[in-house]
């Protein structure tokens, strides 16, 4: 095997990638943002890219589709997945994925596990394979950096002197930033930084192996601490978050002459509107005043959004008639689309921020295969309509996803704008609270 072909995939692992790929940036997301991707060091030189975790499964998942298509890039995910059945431990090796294991997660008795997955990744970082590394060990629930551990620096040294530093290991440090969370259709970036070096960092660590780890380690969390939002003032989160999203942050972004649809420009308002807040010395006022307005809003059952972009009746009522036309095509829509948005959320336990991971990657892994063959052999064997069903299904799972979900979205909203309307005390009580407080935040 030559040296290029160590770190280009399989035929069938890059047609693959381009089908997720697809699904990824027209049905799961509807802006995909890679900025500085020129930084990337040429394919086939070692490379390790660390990143922030700001959301499960979908950062690897967006990261990596984000690199070219011909490149096999490995992920070093969470050790306790790999135990689920054999054939999907085969299938995520297949794709790229490498166990680490964690206490808190795994038992001190697999800790030692570890130093296999050390081994095999250092080898295929030197074959010339990008490794992703999330140095926080798990995800966050906010918009924050949590502490690095020095598991991604020690392997980047001990493959660098495995190799007898004869080679140069560069670490490209990148951060993940989502429109949104949960649901379709959100808007997502990935920035690269600046890479850095570990040939620099050889002598020193011969001689101070943990000084050495520190030291770049300084440097890449500086990195992406700079690229990401990172709300350190924790007690006050829900507060800062809904400022930003509202119609001041907003406004904020357009006064800062940037583009508040466009998520790089976006990101950039809202890091300067979370410091300014945070530095403000009223800011313990402003915190009342923004809790207060939220609890105004839960009880109306509505979102700043809601409020932002609400309609009269004439327009509501419009809308509820177009959405009566479109009843029962969008019933026929449903299948399989109410499956793959739905059932998926059954396996959620207590933590959310699986949601998006299973919502996208159980129907593209297993449900849309499974139901567009189930669909074409049924509707073949006993009508005879093979081509008609393919054609179906192809529509189905595109555009007509994505129709499914945008009239589901459009009839809640006509429900929260419609009880906006039968609540227009309530309504104009908390549009003067909105109004003061935003008054208040600008002085």
């Amino acid at each position: 095997m030559s040296e290029r072909k160590s770190y280009i995939g399989t035929l069938g692992y890059r047609a693959y990638k381009r089908y997720v790929r697809f699904m990824n940036e027209h049905i799961m997301f509807r802006r995909v943002y890679y900025l500085n991707r020129e930084n990337l060091p040429e394919l086939g030189k070692p490379c390790m890219i660390v990143s922030c975790h700001q959301n499960c499964a979908n950062d690897p998942l967006v990261l990596l589709l984000g690199l070219e298509n011909e490149s096999h890039p490995f992920v070093i995910a969470r050790g306790n997945v790999f135990s689920w059945h054999p054939l999907i431990t085969k299938f995520f090796l297949w794709l790229g994925m490498l166990p680490a294991f964690r206490l808190a997660y795994d038992g001190e008795e697999n800790l030692k596990n570890n130093e296999e997955t050390i081994r095999i990744s250092g080898g295929k970082m030197l074959e010339g394979n990008r490794l992703i590394m999330y140095p926080e060990g798990t995800h966050q629930d906010k918009h924050w950096l949590g502490d690095f551990s020095y598991g991604y620096t020690r392997l980047a040294f001990q493959t660098a002197e495995r190799d007898n530093f004869e080679h140069d290991i560069v670490i490209l440090p990148s951060a993940h930033h989502y429109s949104s969370y949960f649901g379709l259709q959100a808007d997502v970036m990935i920035r690269f930084g600046t890479p850095i070096s570990l040939k620099q960092f050889y002598e020193l660590y011969k001689q101070k192996p943990r000084t050495a780890q520190r030291e770049v380690n300084k440097l890449v969390r500086e990195q992406i601490q700079n690229m990401m939002l990172d709300i350190r003032d924790l007690d006050h989160y829900n507060q800062l978050d809904w400022l930003r999203e509202s119609e001041y942050g907003v406004e904020h972004c357009k006064e800062m002459g940037l583009d508040p649809a466009y998520l790089p420009d976006k990101l950039q308002s809202d890091k300067s509107l979370v410091e300014q807040i945070e530095n403000s010395e009223s800011k313990d006022d402003l915190f009342a005043m923004i809790s207060k307005t939220i609890d105004a809003e839960d009880a109306l059952g509505v979102t700043e959004q809601d409020i932002m972009k609400k309609k009269g009746w004439c327009v509501t009522l419009l809308s509820m008639l177009a959405q009566l036309l479109l009843l029962p095509i969008w019933v026929v829509s449903l299948y399989p689309n109410a499956i793959h948005y739905y059932v998926p959320k059954l396996f959620l336990k207590t933590d959310r921020m699986f949601e998006n991971s299973w919502t996208f990657i159980i129907p593209v892994v297993v449900g849309i295969p499974f139901f567009f063959l189930l669909t074409v052999l049924v509707c073949g064997l006993v009508w005879g309509w093979w081509w008609q069903s393919v054609v179906w299904m192809m529509l189905a799972v595109y555009p007509g996803s994505l129709f499914t979900w945008y009239v589901g979205k459009w009839m809640q909203s006509t429900c929260r704008n419609l009880k906006m309307l039968f609540c227009m005390n309530k309504l104009q009580t908390l549009m003067a609270m909105r109004k003061h407080l935003f008054e208040e935040i600008k002085k």
